[in-house]
């Protein structure tokens, strides 16, 4: 009975752990799949609509990925593109506070609030 039991627990200990390393996998694939898409759809993208997306993007992997597509492209670039590429910050840049995707606090308002 004791052998019955042992078998019955370690069988029920290797479903679980086989189970639950299926949605971290799936999870992966997710993500991966997520961030070829964005990839497959900058290249295909002509590079002075990419210049135009600089500085909108309020997602850190997005930015990461214009900029590496940018990137790639700079030995084609015109002369007005790398312009447009070197200028510092981008012109139609997304405030900061947009970009960290934080959410919360208490605000960076000012004035004193006394009677």
């Amino acid at each position: 009975m004791k052998m019955l039991f042992t078998l019955l627990s370690a069988s029920a200990l290797i479903t679980t752990m086989a189970l639950a390393e299926t949605p971290v996998k799936n999870q992966d694939q997710v993500q991966n799949k997520v961030q070829n898409e964005v990839q497959n759809r900058f290249k295909e993208m002509k590079t002075d609509d990419l210049l135009e997306k600089r500085g909108t993007m309020t997602n850190q992997q997005e930015r990461e990925q214009l900029h590496n597509e940018l990137m790639n492209r700079q030995q084609t670039m015109t002369k007005e593109q790398k312009e447009k590429f070197n200028k510092r910050p981008p012109e139609n840049r997304v405030p900061k506070k947009m970009m960290q995707n934080s959410g919360g606090g208490m605000g960076g308002g000012t004035g004193g609030g006394g009677r």
